[in-house]
Parts: C-alpha cells; structure tokens; sequence
C-alpha cells in the first residue's frame, strides 16, 4: 500500500467519522440508541474537525518539518483572523481562546495557556496530517503537531495531540492497532491523564478487543467520561475513547468508527480520530464507498479559507511532499 493511498484514508476516514458523529455530539449512548439503534449513515456535512484539518495539513505543505508555533500564529492572523466578522462559528473553546489572545497580541505559547481550555480536544481533532507526513515516525509527528499545539492547547490539549499524531504515524508505517496505540503511549508521559485514559480503556476492553460484549460502552464512560464537567470535549477523554473504537473495530474503519460515534459525548471528535488512525491502517479503499461518496469539498462554515478544499486533494498534496 503507497502513502498516497494510507494518506487518502487516513483523511477520507477523519472526514467520514466526523459526519458521520456530528448529529450524535452531547448526546448520551443511550439517546443514541433510541434514535438510531446503530448509527452507520451520514446524514450531513463534518464540522470543524474536518476543516482544522485540512488548514493542519496546509502549513505542513508550505513549511514541511520546519514548521514553528510562530509559523502557525502567522498563519491564523493572515488567514483565519481577517475572516471572522462577529462570532467565530463552529470553533472549539480552545481555537475562540486562541483568536482572543492573537486579538490581543499576545504569541505562542501564552496563546494556548491564557485561555481556560488548553486541555480541549481541539488539537487532537486536527493532529492526523502530522502523522501522515511522518509515516513511520511518530516522535516526529508528535513534535510537529506541538508546535501547532502551542498556538491554542496547553499541557493535556497538547498531549492528546501527541498521542493522535504518533497513532497516525504508526498507521501509516504500517503498524497492527496494538502497536498502533503503543505508538501513542510512547509520546506522552506514562503519568499522564492522557496515558492513564488510553491504559484504563485498554484494561476494560481486554485482550481480544474485537469480541467487545455488552455493556462495553457503559464500562468505557465509567473508567474515563469526567461526568461532573458540562463541557464534552475533553482531550484525555475523547482521545482515549477513539482509541479504544479503533481497538474495539480490530482497526477496520467502519467498525471502529461506527462504535466511536455510539459512545456520544464529543461524538464527531472521537469518529474523527478513529476514523483517521483506521483510515491510515486501511488505506482509501479501507473507507466504506457509500460514506467516501458522502464526502464533497468543505464549505468553510468554520474557516472560511479552507471553503471549497477536498480531503483528498490535501491527502495528495500531503503525500506529494514525503
């Protein structure tokens, strides 16, 4: 399988679980269920994690492994901030946190840590091209999508980014979804919340992941759902909870995105996620036809300057600069 094809999936699978687990977002497994039974058609467009997404992947085409927090911030004063005239639609708390502090004229990395939520899931949900354009190499990968992180995210936000980038880059090199999630570990520190979320949801699913039984789902919220929060996009959380659909899916793409989106909370990040380290594993046409042809240009809802891009041109551009 060529990068190109790993880089194709890896996008086209972040973009399916995105639409596929936007009308699920805040809602409960159990509301879920009552609405749907299984969720597995795309009703929509994605969201923001689509379009932070590809606006990830464009600073990597333009700046390659040289890319710095000061690149990025550059990047959103010239490119995101012009754009936004009145409330910022569609944004993640940490990204509204970020376009203040730049507002404000403050720089990488008080940027990520003025605001109140660096931990968010923001980063994480954009981290895939990072470990596209390091197949193979996921410290690398995970030290290219901090210098993103630095912009918006601060210690947890930061770390669940590193573990996405170097699951994707383990995927792209070819890993099996063990080793995959043993990638993502190996860039965080093991005493970290986000560490001690993915170990938890790997205890609970057990050594035969796949043969996930009844009750699974209950038993992931309870090890790392932070219930007393009102807020869902907790990177720890949602990051653990990918990891564990991508596992709980044998690293099949529509299984594992499939499971993601039925755990509700941050549903869209979570289908992202496990989508893209899936789609990574399985190359494009690991991606189900019926959602590949769901998938058309973003619209810019969320960033404007990214209207009109398709995440398979992106994945070329991406693949083109290996």
């Amino acid at each position: 399988m060529t990068f190109r094809d790993r880089a194709r999936g890896c996008l086209l699978g972040l973009a399916a679980g995105d639409a596929l687990g936007a009308p699920a977002e805040n809602l409960t497994p159990s509301e879920i269920r009552r609405r749907w039974g299984r969720l597995t058609e795309i009703e929509g467009g994605g969201s923001d994690d689509t379009e932070y997404a590809i606006f990830a992947a464009s600073l990597l085409v333009r700046r390659g492994h040289a890319l710095t927090s000061q690149d990025v911030a550059a990047a959103y004063r010239r490119e995101i901030l012009p754009a936004i005239a009145g409330p910022m639609r569609g944004a993640g708390f940490s990204e509204l946190g970020t376009v203040e502090a730049l507002r404000r004229g403050l720089d990488p990395p008080l940027t990520g840590l003025v605001h109140a939520h660096g931990w968010s899931d923001g980063l994480a949900m954009r981290a895939a091209p990072y470990g596209i354009f390091c197949p193979g190499d996921p410290a690398e990968a995970a030290r290219l999508v901090e210098q993103d992180g630095l912009v918006s995210a601060a210690g947890e936000g930061i770390l669940g980014g590193r573990a996405v980038a170097g699951a994707v880059a383990a995927a792209m090199g070819g890993a099996a979804p063990d080793a995959v999630v043993d990638a993502a570990l190996a860039v965080v520190p093991a005493d970290s919340w986000t560490a001690r979320n993915i170990v938890r949801v790997r205890g609970v699913l057990g050594p035969d992941a796949g043969a996930a039984g009844p009750g699974v789902v209950e038993a992931l919220h309870e090890a790392v759902v932070v219930r007393h929060y009102p807020w869902t996009d907790v990177a720890p959380e949602a990051v653990a909870l990918a990891f564990a659909a991508f596992l709980a899916g044998g690293g099949d793409v529509e299984a594992s995105v499939t499971f993601g989106v039925s755990l509700g909370r941050d549903a869209d990040t979570i289908g992202a996620i496990a989508g893209a380290v899936a789609g990574a594993g399985r190359g494009e046409h690991g991606v189900p036809r019926r959602w590949a042809g769901r998938i058309g240009p973003v619209t810019g809802k969320c960033l404007p300057v990214v209207a009109g891009r398709h995440v398979l041109d992106v994945a070329d551009e991406l693949a083109e600069r290996l």
